[in-house]
């Protein structure tokens, strides 16, 4: 029997096929990588924003205007914007707004009047869903991926991690992006742009990298569980914060959920890297921890939120590190043997499941050992984590300790 081949029909298909499937699933090729670490993403905004020719896209979750501090740098970022849109160039922003978090929806809200006040134009997101991601879009050229929030504490005191990724083809996918957060927030998408004027990149240095994958929203666990499973020498992490799952968390509103579903898809990540570790891969884990004695009350403040993720790792024989305990590490890593991912995505089921994220896959060789380097100074300054180990009881040490100071605490309030 001859089937007949219906060739308009077969085209029409992989058409439809090509439409549904998202673009920024591709690799994407890219001119160069410039890591901007630390205190290193500050000098970058500046830069980005003052040698923009064309349009500015932000994607910002936290923003902070601080009164007195007129010279503060998310000030300087909310001033240069303005500057940039009286200049000519067209200058979108978009940000989160909360519905359980009060004090980051006001702050948010006095920042995009000042904003708005200039002449920029702001669009908030839905307030029941988290807008995490950390972007900004120059020129339809460069874009900046991070793990920073426009305060002091993230720009001048947290370890976080960002880079400049050059590439047309990446700026567009996040463009695209960008509409699809506008579109269900229930704005109109920004019509997509081509800049005929385009920063220059001149000033930054940059690192060779085959392409960029983007990791958003819903494309973070794949493609990052998929790089664990292919790991052949090292994975490393670095968390702000990590969770393990027991119960299927309250808030999820997944209706797709069958039965034998993981109960989140964090459980299955951290079942990756004990699976690398039992296979010889070489895996090492950075987590935030803290404690430190508060200038504002002088009491001592600790975070142990990844106890329970770090000793599950410990116990199957993964090496796991706080950093160091006074300084808050707020960066989302990853490096599986030459690749990289970075940006906003921290280790929970709201943010891997639910939320808006966006972080990126970077092969390339370089810009790895640029993330060893910084993995490997969190380690130093850093505490290995043992079986037996104890924030509280190492804080009430250090408080037997502190009672030889005699000085009172500052009377400044202090953003914590």
């Amino acid at each position: 029997m001859k089937i007949k081949f219906n060739v308009s029909r077969f085209f029409g298909i992989l058409l439809v096929i090509f439409i549904l499937i998202p673009s920024f699933l591709y690799s994407l090729p890219v001119d160069g990588i410039t890591p901007v670490n630390n205190r290193d993403y500050v000098r970058a905004v500046h830069q980005l924003v003052k040698g923009a020719q064309s349009n500015i896209r932000v994607m910002v979750y936290q923003t902070w205007f601080y009164t007195d501090y007129p010279d503060s740098d998310s000030n300087l970022f909310l001033k240069e914007l303005i500057e940039a849109k009286k200049r000519g160039v067209e200058v979108w922003v978009f940000m989160e707004t909360s519905n359980w978090d009060k004090a980051l929806d006001e702050k948010n809200k006095d920042y995009a009047k000042r904003l708005e006040e200039g002449g920029v134009t702001v669009f908030f997101d839905v307030d029941n869903i988290t807008s995490h991601e950390k972007v900004l879009i120059i020129d339809d050229y460069a874009t900046l991926v991070s793990s920073n929030n426009w305060s002091h504490f993230s720009l001048w005191l947290n370890n976080e991690v960002a880079a400049i990724v050059w590439s047309q083809p990446v700026a567009r996918a996040f463009c695209e992006y960008f509409n699809e957060l506008m579109e269900q927030a229930g704005h109109k998408p920004l019509a997509l742009t081509n800049a005929e004027k385009r920063i220059s990149r001149g000033n930054f240095p940059s690192l060779q990298a085959e392409d960029v994958e983007l990791l958003t929203n819903r494309h973070y666990f794949p493609l990052t569980h998929q790089a664990f499973q292919n790991a052949k020498e090292r994975i490393r992490v670095v968390q702000r914060q990590a969770q393990y799952y027991t119960m299927v968390p309250s808030y999820d509103t997944n209706k797709e959920r069958k039965p034998g579903d993981p109960i989140s898809q964090m459980n299955v990540l951290i079942k990756d890297l004990l699976d690398a570790k039992k296979r010889g891969v070489d895996v090492e884990v950075v987590l935030d921890g803290e404690l430190r004695k508060s200038k504002s009350t002088g009491e001592w403040r600790i975070n142990n939120k990844n106890e329970d993720i770090a000793m599950r790792l410990v116990a199957g024989n993964v090496t796991v590190y706080y950093d160091s305990l006074t300084t808050q590490t707020h960066a989302k890593m990853i490096l599986v043997d030459d690749q990289a991912i970075i940006g906003s995505t921290n280790w929970t089921h709201n943010a891997v499941e639910i939320g808006n994220e966006a972080s990126i896959l970077i092969k390339s060789k370089e810009v790895a050992e640029v993330y060893e380097k910084f993995f490997k100074d969190l380690k130093k300054s850093g505490v290995r984590i043992t079986p037996g180990f104890d924030l509280f009881a190492l804080k009430s040490e250090m408080e037997k300790e502190d009672k030889k100071d005699t000085l009172p605490p500052s009377p400044v309030s202090e953003e914590e």
